[in-house]
């Protein structure tokens, strides 16, 4: 039986006075992700905010930016000591994996180490769930999503990340693999069966995600759109049935 509290992601897409409204009920909710705009109107306070409050914050910060920036951006956010922190996995430089000097290799492996000196998680997003797979074959060459995640997913196990942000069609693919054992696997595009993909393409169940492989689910409309307790109790549902 899985624990809906122990998988379930709250994609806190909301203004500040309905998240702080929500947070002061009886939720059952553990972890909150409070994304790049959300952040950019409340101020990065207000991952230590919520975290005060019992919840865990993953910063979905989404970095994307030449290697000396994504560390100092990500300074800013460590300031707050989020559960989870992300950058985005196409930050890469000379690509030189067999390079000594760290710095001229990427900000991946720089990304990840200052987090876990932090105590915070590195994640970093793999390829958007909202792209859909011609968009990613344009994008790449001609590469599948799950082609693009798998290179994604290898340079992420070498650079020292404990999580990756891909949809969940791609999770199997992951998990056939068992050196990528370790690697928590974090899905946006999960719907409720008859509920609307709206911007995401490559979408699957909660049930058919925690199958697939998949470690946490990052929920937002499904959660969000009506009675937050109450749609938690159908993804719940779901999840057991």
């Amino acid at each position: 039986m899985t624990n809906a509290r122990d998988v379930v992601i709250w994609s806190a897409d909301v203004d500040e006075a309905t998240l702080d409204g929500l947070l002061t009920a009886d939720i059952e909710l553990l972890y909150i992700k409070l994304d790049r705009l959300g952040l950019t109107r409340m101020g990065l306070p207000k991952i230590a905010t919520v975290q005060d409050r019992g919840f865990k914050v993953f910063a979905d910060a989404k970095i994307a930016e030449i290697p000396d920036k994504v560390i100092e951006i990500a300074k800013l956010h460590l300031e707050y000591k989020p559960w989870m922190l992300n950058v985005m996995a196409t930050v890469l430089s000379t690509l030189d994996l067999s390079n000594a000097d760290i710095k001229q290799i990427d900000a991946l492996r720089r990304f990840a180490d200052l987090c876990l000196e932090h105590g915070t998680l590195p994640c970093a997003v793999t390829v958007l769930t909202s792209k859909s797979e011609f968009a990613v074959k344009r994008e790449f060459n001609g590469r599948t999503p799950i082609e693009q995640v798998l290179t994604y997913v290898e340079l992420l196990l070498y650079a020292g990340f404990t999580d990756v942000v891909c949809s969940p069609l791609e999770a199997a693919a992951i998990r056939t693999e068992s050196r990528f054992d370790g690697l928590m696997l974090n899905t946006p595009g999960i719907r409720l069966p008859g509920s609307s993909k709206d911007d995401q393409a490559r979408v699957d169940t909660p049930a058919a995600a925690i199958a697939a492989g998949v470690n946490r689910l990052v929920i937002g409309r499904d959660l969000t759109n009506g009675n937050l307790s109450e749609n938690f109790a159908r993804i719940a549902a779901n999840l057991n049935a």
